[in-house]
């Protein structure tokens, strides 16, 4: 019996936690990497973080040459839209539509894209 108990005795000191110190270490697990779309104050409220809030300044006003350049394009698109209405009174008359005005409305269309585009910035 005292065989056994020797063998028993032998077998749990084998099971001791000391034993298995190398797998009963806790290792760290990976920390998940931070979104790139997260708020950069995480005490603000969502969409109020001020990241996609623009700030007029010196930098967002316009310069006085380009609001001078939209007048003058915008005096451009007026008298072309003016000279448009003319020339479809006109061909209303003779019941066809002449290619040049497709061309002119395209070309009204270009002019207040690029109007549009100017006072976007």
């Amino acid at each position: 019996m005292a065989a056994i108990s020797g063998v028993v005795a032998s077998a749990l000191s084998a099971f001791r936690p000391s034993a298995f110190s190398a797998f009963g270490q806790r290792t760290s697990s990976p920390q998940p990497l931070p979104s790139p779309n997260a708020p950069a104050n995480m005490n603000a409220p969502v969409g109020l973080d001020g990241t996609d809030i623009p700030v007029r300044g010196e930098d967002t006003m316009r310069r006085p040459a380009t609001w001078a350049e939209i007048k003058s394009d915008a005096q451009k698109l007026l008298d072309l839209a003016t000279d448009f209405k003319w020339q479809v009174n006109r061909a209303s008359e003779s019941n066809t539509l002449p290619l040049l005005l497709i061309q002119e409305a395209h070309s009204m269309e270009k002019l207040a894209k690029q109007i549009q585009n100017r006072i976007k910035g």
